[in-house]
């Protein structure tokens, strides 16, 4: 989305765009300065066809300026260590902090799934685990992209990208800017909606807990999505848990409605842009849940620094999706991205 809304702020910064579909993308691709493949043209095909993709990157490095795979899977881990050899630069929306972390496999394919298969014993149906890099210079093309906070998550937001899929019109895409000031005296301490049915049971068990730790005192069940929205903005805080990745489009849902966000610990991970500082722009309690109803009883109680944080919040996320400068903050951003895969290439 975003390299469509600052298409014009990259021509002026002299980078011209040409969008491709997967299928055209399999041989006709023409010769570039730079190539970047998205993660999600390739999904419906690794279960078949590894060894073609993969020839295929090899084809399309080669007549590239550089090749860059963009990650958008959810997590800050993955499922395509195999692809790293074949490009200059591997991108992804969210980084382990600890780089080596990649070189050994991870339950459930994310760092917190393998720590609560570790410390709380959680299996899976099926165990199955991350692919560990196997040249740890490969590390070195591991480069931040920009996270699924660059998009419009305002209450019509999903349903102008729903027209959007059927009727490509730029007027439909936009960053959200219309948002609810934290104020005092909102009527309810904490929300918490949220879905708990997930394949993976180490994936699921975060929610879970927090479903089972406070059932009794919050309803946790998903609302219509206006209900959803007039329940955000008349809370103090919202709980937004952990899903498939650590970054959930809750978060900005709750940036928009003027709640202080609550997280789970995310100093494991690292993104762009970086929304998430703690104590800050959120308050974060451990994975392990040890301090979450400490971290929770305190923030109401110093009503005064949960509307500071609430503020900073919002103040960050719309500083980068519809901020005067938010525009050539992504460019200056994407540039740099490009500028590393050159150099990433003259090292191999």
């Amino acid at each position: 989305m975003p390299l469509l809304l600052h298409s014009q702020l990259l021509l002026d910064a002299g980078i011209e765009l040409k969008l491709f579909s997967a299928e055209y993308a399999k041989d006709d691709l023409p010769d570039c300065d730079y190539l970047i493949v998205d993660s999600k043209a390739l999904s419906p095909r690794w279960a078949k066809g590894k060894d073609r993709i993969l020839s295929e990157m090899q084809k399309n490095r080669s007549r590239a300026g550089a090749l860059i795979f963009c990650d958008i899977s959810d997590s800050a881990s993955w499922d395509h260590a195999q692809i790293l050899p074949f490009v200059d630069l591997y991108c992804k929306s969210q980084l382990l902090v600890d780089r080596s972390l990649y070189l050994q496999p991870l339950y459930g394919h994310r760092y917190y799934a393998d720590y609560y298969h570790r410390f709380f014993g959680i299996k899976d149906d099926q165990n199955e685990s991350s692919e560990p890099v196997s040249n740890p210079d490969d590390l070195k093309k591991l480069c931040l992209g920009w996270n699924s906070g660059l998009a419009d998550y305002s209450l019509f937001g999903p349903l102008r990208m729903a027209l959007y899929e059927k009727a490509p019109l730029k007027t439909l895409l936009r960053f959200p800017w219309n948002c609810k000031a934290p104020s005092v005296g909102r009527l309810m301490n904490a929300s918490l909606r949220m879905g708990t049915n997930y394949s993976r049971r180490s994936v699921a068990f975060h929610r879970k807990h927090l479903a089972d730790m406070l059932g009794s005192r919050l309803q946790t069940g998903k609302l219509s999505r206006l209900a959803y929205f007039r329940e955000l903005s008349r809370s103090k805080l919202a709980v937004s848990p952990f899903g498939l990745g650590e970054i959930t489009l809750r978060d900005f849902e709750v940036f928009l409605a003027g709640a202080m966000l609550v997280k789970p610990d995310m100093s494991h991970m690292e993104t762009w842009p970086n929304f998430y500082v703690p104590g800050e722009t959120f308050l974060s309690y451990k994975l392990d849940f040890s301090d979450f109803e400490v971290v929770l009883e305190t923030a109401l109680s110093d009503e005064h620094r949960l509307l500071e944080i609430a503020r900073e919040g919002q103040l960050r996320y719309l500083a980068y999706v519809s901020g005067p400068e938010a525009g050539l903050l992504f460019v200056d951003h994407f540039k740099a991205i490009l500028d590393r895969s050159i150099i990433r290439k003259g090292h191999d």
